[in-house]
C-alpha cells in the first residue's frame, strides 16, 4: 500500500508516459475518448491508441494536454518528476476555474417532468464539477440502448441548441419530451415534422423511431461522456 509521498514519486517514474496519462485521466474523471476531445486530439491519432498500443505519447501531444490542463506539470507528466500538479499552481486560483452544473434528478430523467428547463430549479439540483466550460445540464445516463459509448450509470454534460436554425445530424443530443429524457444519435425523418433517434446498441429491441416536434420541449448536444469508475 502507498502510504508516502516518496513512494508515490517512485511509482509515477517507473510509469511509462502513457501511464502517466491513465493516472491523469483519473484525476480528471474522464475517459479516453472525452480526454482526446478535450485536448484536441485528431481522428486518426487518439489516446485511446496510445494507450492500447502502450506507446509514448509525442511531445506534441503532452504539449497539447499541458495547454489545456495548465495546472499540470509537464515533467512529471514525461518523466514521473515531481508533482502532477505544479507547485506554483494556487489552490484557490485553481478553484476559481473550476466549472459546475446542474445534475438533473432522475424524477426529470425518466419523464415524470415535463420540460425539465421549467419543472425544475437550479437551487432544487445537485451541482458537480464539470470538466469542460460551457455546458447547461448534467443527467444520468440509464439504460443501455447507447452502449458501449454511454455506459448505464454515466454522466453526459449537455447544452441546449437552437434545432430550428441547425442540428448536426449523425451527432448524440438530448431530447427533452414528453415522455422524458432520451439520449440518441440524430438523423433526418422521412415523416415531414419528425425526427429519427437512432441507437448505439445494435440490439433489436433499440430499433430507431420518430419523435414528432410537437413533442420535444428542447434539443441538446451532449459536450461530454464521463464514465463509470
Amino acid at each position: 500500500m502507498i502510504d508516502n509521498k516518496e513512494n508515490i514519486q517512485t511509482i509515477y517514474k517507473q510509469m511509462q508516459a502513457y501511464e502517466r496519462i491513465i493516472e491523469l485521466m483519473k484525476y480528471l474523471n474522464l475517459n479516453k475518448n472525452s480526454f482526446s476531445d478535450e485536448i484536441g486530439m485528431s481522428s486518426n491519432v487518439t489516446i485511446g491508441r496510445i494507450i492500447n498500443e502502450k506507446r509514448n505519447p509525442s511531445k506534441t501531444t503532452l504539449e497539447k494536454i499541458v495547454n489545456r490542463f495548465p495546472q499540470i506539470n509537464y515533467d512529471w507528466l514525461k518523466t514521473g518528476n515531481g508533482e502532477m500538479l505544479k507547485n506554483d499552481y494556487e489552490t484557490d486560483e485553481f478553484d476559481r476555474d473550476i466549472n459546475y452544473v446542474h445534475l438533473l434528478p432522475l424524477s426529470a430523467v425518466a419523464g415524470s417532468l415535463n420540460d425539465f428547463v421549467v419543472s425544475i430549479k437550479g437551487s432544487d439540483c445537485e451541482k458537480i464539477v464539470s470538466p469542460i466550460k460551457g455546458a447547461d445540464w448534467a443527467i444520468t445516463v440509464s439504460g443501455d440502448s447507447m452502449a458501449p459509448e454511454f455506459q448505464a450509470g454515466s454522466l453526459i454534460l449537455i447544452k441546449k441548441i437552437n434545432e430550428n436554425a441547425f442540428i448536426d445530424w449523425g451527432k448524440v443530443y438530448v431530447l427533452d419530451t414528453c415522455n422524458g429524457t432520451v439520449i440518441k444519435i440524430l438523423e433526418p425523418s422521412a415523416r415531414e415534422g419528425y425526427i429519427r433517434c437512432i441507437s448505439i446498441n445494435p440490439d433489436p429491441r433499440y430499433a430507431p423511431f420518430d419523435v414528432s416536434f410537437d413533442d420535444i420541449y428542447g434539443v441538446y448536444r451532449v459536450m461530454l461522456c464521463m464514465a463509470v469508475k
